[in-house]
């Protein structure tokens, strides 16, 4: 058995499978750039971090007269509703539903009429902080909450 470098991968393979990958020696001797697989292995790490999204000041979410704009925006342009729907390759029912506000739109469909439209969908809201009591009790009962609501 012996020891080479295939495809980034340190493998024990028989002398006949050895001619596909680089020997241990050799590639030890090297020094240059980070390899791709540990390159991966970096960005993976860092977008599974967690992150908390109440500790942010300020969260964007979609505006409360989102079908207001959708429908002074396609007015403006002086579509109708079906030449909006092919714009963004949606069926007219969709867009009829969004401006009567009955269906609230998803990320991808806001970010077709965004860019269609010309509009903003999305606002920033500052994020309500709660507070802690800090104390023997051991969490908030029923009757706290019913007492906090008066």
């Amino acid at each position: 058995m012996k020891t080479v470098l295939v495809e980034g991968t340190e493998l024990k393979v028989c002398p006949e499978c050895a001619k596909f990958g680089e020997s241990e020696s050799t590639t030890k001797t090297e020094v240059g750039p980070k390899t791709h697989i540990v390159q991966r292995l970096e960005k993976r790490e860092r977008r599974m971090k967690t992150k908390d999204v109440y500790s942010q000041e300020e969260m964007v979410e979609l505006a409360e007269d989102y079908s207001k704009r959708i429908r002074d925006a396609r007015m403006a342009r002086e579509w109708k509703q079906e030449t909006l729907a092919a714009k963004i390759n949606e069926k007219k029912s969709v867009i009829t539903h969004l401006e009567s506000g009955q269906i609230k739109p998803n990320d991808a469909l806001i970010s077709k009429l965004e860019r269609a439209l010309g509009i903003t969908l999305k606002e920033k809201v500052p994020v309500l902080k709660t507070e802690i009591k800090h104390g023997a009790s051991k969490g908030m009962t029923l009757g706290d909450f019913i007492r906090t609501e008066k």
